[in-house]
């Protein structure tokens, strides 16, 4: 984990957004669950007969549309790591990951074919919440696949977590990928794999990432720290220098 000063090592905590227009599609969907509820006592009075399968549905509806509106999630980012809670309807869920599990941060796109093959994948943000989604990659201890988060948050929440993980957050989804690959390949070669290849060079796995059919490198939808706040950064080679800094301090971390 890189080094931070006093004032970062403070727990920084963020909350979620609701977005009030989106109570306007809510409320839409909550009139025609009651129409739909309605139509089906209607029938069920007239046909003599209980819906049984219809008022399941209209149970499960309900159920999702309160869960909507009623998610929330808390962000804080401790000393060490990065700990995460998801309220919903008679849900609750938490996660805490260490920064030195964490591989990086990128902006989550649909993709056919992933880079990367996912373990587990949560969904730690609020349904009502209109910004951007992240994705966070990091270690589960496997050297097959790895896990997911994807996140909503501010932009004070992101500027405090790029502090404290220099190189890794919000950079593009070429470098995230090669972190986690050249982290996966240092355990495999502790293990004694690959000792008769050479070892590929991190600027040089993303150059290969980079390459078209990849769905990486440089696409128009994708969005980088850089484009909220507005900050250049040093490059070298069409890298982040501060991303091929993190991946040399992964890499020497024992």
């Amino acid at each position: 984990m890189a080094k931070t000063d006093a004032a970062s090592t403070k727990d920084f905590v963020d909350h979620s957004y609701f977005y009030k227009p989106y109570s306007i599609a809510a409320a839409i969907g909550f009139i025609l669950w009651a129409a739909y509820v309605c139509w089906t006592g209607y029938w069920g009075i007239m046909k003599g007969r209980l819906p049984v399968i219809d008022i399941g549905m209209q149970l499960a509806i309900l159920w999702w549309l309160l869960d909507t509106v009623r998610t929330k999630t808390v962000y804080r980012l401790e000393k060490d790591r990065l700990y995460m809670l998801k309220t919903g309807l008679w849900t609750k869920q938490e996660l805490s990951i260490a920064y030195d599990d964490i591989f990086g941060v990128h902006h989550f796109k649909n993709q056919l074919m992933k880079p990367v093959t996912y373990r587990y994948t949560y969904h730690q943000y609020a349904k009502m919440d209109n910004r951007p989604i992240w994705s966070l990659l990091y270690d589960i201890g496997s050297t097959q696949k790895v896990g997911r988060v994807l996140m909503k948050a501010s932009e004070d929440f992101w500027k405090e977590f790029e502090k404290r993980m220099p190189g890794q957050i919000r950079i593009p989804q070429e470098e995230v990928v090669a972190l986690t690959y050249k982290s996966i390949e240092k355990k495999l070669r502790e293990q004694g794999y690959f000792k008769d290849h050479p070892e590929m060079d991190f600027e040089e796995g993303i150059k290969q990432l980079r390459q078209k059919g990849t769905e990486m490198g440089g696409r128009d939808d994708e969005l980088t720290g850089e484009d909220f706040h507005g900050e250049k950064v040093e490059m070298k080679n069409g890298t982040r220098t501060d991303t091929i800094e993190a991946a040399k301090r992964r890499m020497e971390k024992k």
